[in-house]
């Protein structure tokens, strides 16, 4: 009942935590999406800005240049083709030294001239005519074009031909009692992209209003490009494509941009000066590293929980196993120390015999206890050691004589084989712990009438202990686990001589205390080797003879 009790409540605390996590995700997600809300906020109105530039720079290109360059050099061409029915080379000439400085400036626009011949129709070029393709089309349009009804001094006409754009600007002139007269020329695109640049750079295409005077045309991107695609003018930073607005040129001042596009974009970086707050940053990475450093938590949590929802079950089956350990001496105690007191021993022998048994269990219960206070020492860090210089072979030999007198008749055979002069500086108790808990193991896991070795030797500056027994020994990767608290190996769980699981860990502590190591390994010959090492004291060799207990 407790126990399923402790795993209601541990399936509470994991659904609370799960829970946890679950509302956390779905904060980060509302913030994530009110984060994203204003950012394409803040996007869409520099957008506006971006669009506002486009309209800016499609006003000032058109009304510049079809005002100050090509209204002025059309109306000085014309003036030019009705004093002279023909044009040649010549006229270039003549436009490029005019005594006005406005035509000598618009003159740069053009690559070449043309007229509508007086008479014959026909389409004549000054020099480098275009391909005669493009002359066709030009006087098709130029045909089928009605100039003197109202549709202004003169028109625009784009034509791409072979992925070129051929630019003409036409103009008519009608005098009285005279036949009107069609003239124009071919834009020169290089002219023009300089022509616009300069254009757009005299002053600020953001009004000061809006940029707070900091929002210069060096922080602007603007692009234009013509009929075909190709990139007449480029200005400014490389766009952010969230921020930049495209705008096609209509038909202002007759067409002469007709199928331009301008495409514009504020740069980041100024995003301060004409938003209050700036242009947001993502926060997806910020809220990404907490709900992943959130679902780490829980996560550890839960693994914490699992860790001591382990330790307490080991925790009960170390209380159940002392348990055990206590009751069955307790039970011998008592059962022999009745047979005493009523008097029920028919001989002498059997007398002896019941206080040996009750001499052997209550040293077994005195060496449990002292395992279980070490133990319980160790966990509060209390535990202290007494070391002291000692020459270890007497003190394993007495130890080994008080193991053997505790065993009445246990059919094990121990072999000491004690090198002599082998000393070290240990604590004597500890050291008698250790070792009887080695051999307690020996004795408790290994089959009856084993032959149980314990040997002392010297090498490399250590004194080197080990208990051989002839158990099963210890499975593969459960050599360094066997040491831990409470463990006990799968096999031996549900057998009548499991132990507390805390005798192999006493000795590791005591061992460690003592500057020295403890590990297993496999036998010379069956079972299982358990080798302490702790340090000299005095210099020794391996070659003194062996004393015997």
């Amino acid at each position: 009942m407790a126990w399923n009790s402790r795993n209601a409540r541990t399936a509470l605390v994991v659904a609370l935590l799960l829970v946890s996590l679950v509302t956390a995700s779905l904060l980060a997600v509302q913030a994530y999406m009110v984060s994203r809300y204003q950012r394409a906020a803040a996007e869409s109105v520099l957008r506006d800005y971006s669009s506002l530039v486009a309209d800016e720079v499609i006003r000032r290109s058109t009304a510049d240049v079809g005002y100050y360059g090509y209204y002025v050099l059309v109306t000085a061409l014309l003036r030019e083709a009705q004093r002279s029915p023909f044009l040649d080379a010549s006229i270039k000439s003549k436009l490029d030294a005019s005594d006005d400085p406005a035509v000598r400036k618009a003159a740069l626009l053009a690559k070449t001239y043309f007229r509508i011949e007086p008479g014959t129709e026909k389409l004549l070029f000054a020099a480098e005519p275009p391909p005669s393709a493009v002359i066709d089309w030009l006087h098709q349009q130029i045909s089928a074009a009605r100039f003197s009804n109202g549709a202004g001094p003169y028109r625009g006409l784009n034509f791409v031909y072979q992925g070129q754009v051929f630019q003409f600007v036409v103009g008519s002139a009608r005098a009285p009692a005279v036949q009107e007269t069609i003239a124009g020329f071919q834009v020169d695109a290089t002219a023009l992209s300089r022509w616009i640049k300069s254009v757009l750079d005299r002053q600020p295409l953001l009004p000061p209003s809006l940029g707070h005077g900091k929002v210069t045309n060096s922080f602007l991107h603007v692009s234009l490009r013509d009929p075909s695609g190709a990139v007449l003018l480029h200005e400014g930073p490389q766009a952010v494509p969230a921020l930049t607005a495209t705008k096609s040129v209509d038909d202002a001042y007759q067409g002469i941009f007709a199928g331009y596009t301008v495409t514009a974009a504020l740069d980041p970086q100024v995003a301060d000066a004409v938003i209050i707050g700036g242009l947001p940053r993502s926060r997806l990475p910020f809220f990404l590293g907490l709900l992943v450093l959130n679902a780490a938590l829980i996560v550890a949590a839960i693994l914490q929980l699992r860790r001591e929802m382990a330790l307490q079950r080991l925790r009960d089956e170390f209380v159940a196993s002392v348990s055990h350990e206590l009751r069955t001496p307790l039970t011998q105690i008592r059962m022999f120390t009745e047979t005493l007191l009523l008097d029920r021993v028919r001989s002498n022998d059997e007398h002896r015999r019941s206080l040996e048994i009750i001499d052997r269990e209550a040293r077994r219960l005195g060496q449990l206890v002292e395992n279980v206070l070490q133990f319980s020492r160790s966990e509060r860090k209390t535990a202290s050691i007494a070391r002291s210089p000692r020459e270890l072979a007497p003190l394993l030999a007495e130890i080994v004589d008080d193991f053997e007198s505790s065993m009445n008749g246990t059919p094990v055979h121990i072999e000491p084989r004690l090198a002599a002069g082998v000393a070290a500086e240990v604590d004597s108790d500890a050291l008698r712990q250790i070792v009887l808990n080695l051999l307690d193991n020996a004795v408790k896991y290994g089959p009856k009438g084993q032959h149980i070795l314990l040997s002392l030797e010297a090498r490399d500056s250590k004194a080197i202990i080990f208990v051989e027994d002839e158990g099963p020994g210890i499975p593969e990767g459960e050599g360094q686990r066997i040491f831990e608290r409470f463990h006990r190996l799968e096999r031996d769980r549900q057998s009548a001589t499991a132990g507390t699981g805390i005798g192999l860990s006493v000795v590791r502590d005591l061992v460690i205390g003592h500057d020295g190591s403890c590990h297993v390994e496999a036998g010379q010959r069956v079972g299982a080797r358990f080798v302490v090492e702790l340090p000299l004291a005095t210099a020794s060799t391996n070659a003194a003879p062996e004393v015997s207990a």
